[in-house]
Formats: C-alpha cells, sequence, structure tokens
C-alpha cells in the first residue's frame, strides 16, 4: 500500500504540470490570444507553456511581442500556478500519505522538501500564499517606480506586476517584447536590487522563510534584544541553505567581474558600481531565474561555463527554485573533505549526515549527470551546426529551469524542441519523484563478502 500511494503521488506530480502545460498551449494557440499578424507553430506555443508552467524562462517566443493583454495575463496564471503549484502538490501529497506511510518515511519525505512536521498542511500552504503575496505585491510597488514613468499607468503596473511574480517564481519571464530581458535597466538599481530580492526570497525556500520570521520575532521580543542569542540555534538546514546561498552569491559575484570587466563587449566602459551590481545581478538570476542584464551571447566562454555551474547547482529545496539544489552540493562537499581529512562521519554544522542522506544526494547528482548527457548527446547529432558550447549552454538552462539562452532556442527544430520539454519537466519534478520513490524502496537484507576495486 506504501510504495502503491508513493507511486501514484509522483505520478500524478508529473501527469499535473504535463497537463497543465498541453491545456496552457492550447489555449496561447487561440488567435485571441495573439498580437495583430502573429503567425507561431504550435510547438513553439507548446514549449513556450511548458517553460511557463516549469518556470523555466526558456521560451521559443517573445511573450510580449506574441500575445496580446489577454495572452500575457494567461502567462502570468501559468508562471503563477507553476511556481506555486509544486508546493501545494508536494503538502497535498505528503498530507494523502500520512496514514498510509511509516512515521520513519514520512520524516524522510518531510526533510526534503525542508518540514519538520507532518502537521498544519492547510495552515502551512495558506502561510506560503500569503508570504508570496506579500512579497509579490511589494516588488510590484517598487518595480513601479521605475516602470510607471516609461510606459504610462497602466502598463507600467502590468509590467511590475507580471516581472514581479516571474522574479519570485524564480521563472525569468518578462512582458517588455524583443529578447533584450532588463538589459535596458542594466543602469537602475531600484531595478536589479527589487529582482534579486525577489529571487532569493523564492529560492531559498519557505522553510528558511518561516524560520528567520521565528528568529526575528524572538530577537524583537528578547530583553536584552541580541541578534546572537536570537539566530545562534538555526537548525542544520536553514544553516546550509544560508551558508552556501551567501557562498555562491559573493564567489560568483568576484568571478563574473574579475573575468567580464576586461571584457570590451560587457562591462569595460561601465563604471565600477555598475560593473558590480551586473556581476552581482548575473549571478543571483543565473542560478534559476533566467533575467539577464547583459547580452549572453557577448560573455567570455568562462563566465558562460560559469554560468552553467551555477545554474545546475540552483536554489534551495522547498522553494520556486530549480537545479540539483544547495543543500545537495553541501552535502558531497562535506563527503569529500570527510574523506580528505580522514574523517570517519560526514559532519555538517556539528550534526552527522547519515549515510542514507549521502546516498539520496549521490542518486540525484547522478540523475542530473545522465539527463545532461542523454540531451546534451541527442542534440549534437541533431544539431552539428550549431556550437558545441552554445548547445550545452541550453541543455544547462533547460534541465536547471533558469531559461537563460543564447538565442538557440528557436533556431531548433520541432525534435530539439521536444528534447528541451523533456529536460525541463525532469529538472522540474524529476528529483521529486526520484526522491519519492527511494523513500519507501523495500531493503534487501542480503550480504556478500566485501572486495576491493581499484580508484585513480
Amino acid at each position: 500500500m506504501d510504495r502503491h500511494v508513493i507511486q501514484s503521488t509522483s505520478l500524478r506530480f508529473t501527469l499535473s504540470f504535463v497537463v497543465l502545460a498541453i491545456i496552457g498551449s492550447l489555449l496561447l494557440a487561440m488567435p485571441i490570444m495573439h498580437q495583430p499578424g502573429i503567425q507561431v507553430s504550435f510547438s513553439d506555443h507548446f514549449i513556450t507553456s511548458v517553460s511557463l508552467v516549469c518556470v523555466s524562462g526558456l521560451g521559443a517566443v517573445s511573450i510580449g511581442d506574441t500575445y496580446n493583454f489577454l495572452g500575457q495575463l494567461l502567462c502570468l496564471i501559468l508562471i503563477q500556478v507553476g511556481g506555486l503549484g509544486i508546493i501545494t502538490l508536494i503538502n497535498v501529497g505528503m498530507y494523502r500519505m500520512h496514514r498510509h506511510v511509516s512515521l520513519k518515511d514520512q520524516y524522510l519525505l518531510q526533510s526534503t522538501f525542508g518540514r519538520d512536521t507532518n502537521q498544519d498542511f492547510s495552515e502551512f500552504l495558506l502561510a506560503i500564499y500569503r508570504y508570496t503575496m506579500i512579497a509579490e505585491l511589494i516588488g510590484t510597488g517598487l518595480l513601479m517606480i521605475a516602470f510607471v514613468p516609461r510606459f504610462g499607468w497602466f502598463k507600467g503596473s502590468f509590467h511590475a506586476l507580471f516581472v514581479a511574480v516571474a522574479s519570485f517564481t524564480n521563472a525569468g519571464f518578462h512582458n517588455f517584447g524583443g529578447s533584450g530581458s532588463l538589459e535596458a535597466f542594466n543602469n537602475n538599481p531600484l531595478v536589479l536590487l527589487t529582482v534579486c530580492a525577489l529571487v532569493i526570497f523564492g529560492g531559498i525556500g519557505f522553510t528558511v522563510w518561516f524560520e528567520l520570521a521565528h528568529k526575528l520575532r524572538d530577537y524583537w521580543n528578547g530583553k536584552p534584544r541580541s541578534i546572537r542569542l536570537a539566530f545562534h540555534n538555526l537548525s542544520t538546514h536553514t544553516y546550509v541553505v544560508l551558508r552556501m546561498t551567501v557562498w555562491l552569491l559573493i564567489s560568483g559575484t568576484l568571478v563574473t567581474w574579475f573575468v567580464e570587466t576586461r571584457n570590451p563587449k560587457t562591462m569595460t566602459d561601465w563604471p565600477a558600481y555598475q560593473q558590480l551590481l551586473n556581476a552581482f545581478f548575473k549571478t543571483v538570476c543565473a542560478r534559476t531565474a533566467g533575467f539577464t542584464s547583459l547580452n549572453y551571447v557577448d560573455l567570455r566562454p568562462f563566465s558562460k561555463f560559469h554560468s552553467m555551474m551555477q545554474t545546475i547547482i540552483g536554489g534551495a529545496p522547498g522553494g520556486t527554485a530549480g537545479g540539483m539544489k544547495v543543500t545537495t552540493v553541501a552535502i558531497m562537499l562535506a563527503l569529500v573533505r570527510s574523506e580528505l581529512l580522514g574523517y570517519e562521519r560526514v559532519v555538517i554544522h556539528r550534526r552527522t549526515i547519515t549515510s542514507s542522506l549521502i546516498k539520496k544526494a549521490l542518486v540525484v547528482i547522478t540523475f542530473f549527470a545522465l539527463m545532461i548527457f542523454a540531451g546534451y548527446s541527442t542534440l549534437l547529432i541533431m544539431h552539428p551546426e550549431i556550437n558545441a558550447l552554445d548547445l550545452l549552454f541550453e541543455v544547462f538552462n533547460a534541465l536547471g529551469t533558469a531559461g537563460i539562452s543564447l538565442n538557440l532556442t528557436n533556431q531548433l527544430s520541432t525534435a530539439g524542441h521536444f528534447i528541451l520539454i523533456i529536460l525541463m519537466i525532469a529538472g522540474r519534478v524529476g528529483p521529486i519523484t526520484l526522491l519519492m520513490g527511494l523513500m519507501n524502496r523495500q531493503k534487501q537484507e542480503i550480504h556478500y563478502p566485501k572486495t576491493d576495486i581499484y580508484l585513480g
């Protein structure tokens, strides 16, 4: 019964995104949704719909140039439903399995999605929706300050809402028209930093949000008020997420600034503050959001490679981000450190990581590696005329649901689009269904003699 329930819930996760993408593509293909004189193939509508639902930002058409206000409103709804839908499905699935799965498996499943309790699912969901709406409305208000004078009240307000929702859900779509994303605002700190804040808040996970909010209340109500006392006992999950996020953002910003500051096609002619601002923006959005303030075609090869690494790492569990997740990478780094130093156990934040959790992290990394290999190999065979690094960049961004493109998506064949669709869906729901399947697998109590295999 346990296995049947988990498999059924995992299947629902995947099918819900596929069905929503199909419905979205059928609606987007209706002429009433299009700008005057627009002729777009159904495959382009379909890959755009999949990208909207999977909040990957990798579209075959320009939202603003292809769809009118009604079509853009539908795109906005698909982004919001796709971004929060996975959180809803996870919690509904956990609630359904609550009565059928052992306490141990419940704990494992909850820890995968950043929860430490199986109680109050409805309250948890309502809290997520409430925090999301507040964050998106604040982001919309801040973006209106820059957009309304530029586009007028109606267009400016709608652009602000669209970008705010796409930022918090880590979708990376915009509805300005053209393919420049936020390049027109590369010297506007208000726009870039607002988008960065929304992307980070959506990507660190709701459990981290709630824990930090609880710690802030402790600080405010404490007498005397002490930040050190209020935040000294963070959970291991929150500690890992925050530490990895800060480390990735700082290192990514410095690397991007160092490489691109001498690139005459990108940052050379900009003042230092603008260079650092755009380097930070690139680092934040490359991990999972997909917005750009630089033309990625003009980036140096190392910057593209570095961006791919950030994309595949992604954000944190239990949020709107994609990728392997920072917690998975943190566990692998801790494993390497333990082996190099000869430790018997893998330790993070003075806590021992179980062998079961290490194996699951290895499975997730292997899953992403196999998907990259399969998708990249297939696209290389289909499109030998396209630069190999650019194709690999496209694969990483589809699987990592970051959605940054080197303007290749519309150059791919229908079969190529199908490969990207598979990668986007796999990157969005694959790790979840994979981990859920591992939660309740039957253990084989078979013991064989030990042996050695030489490495290196």
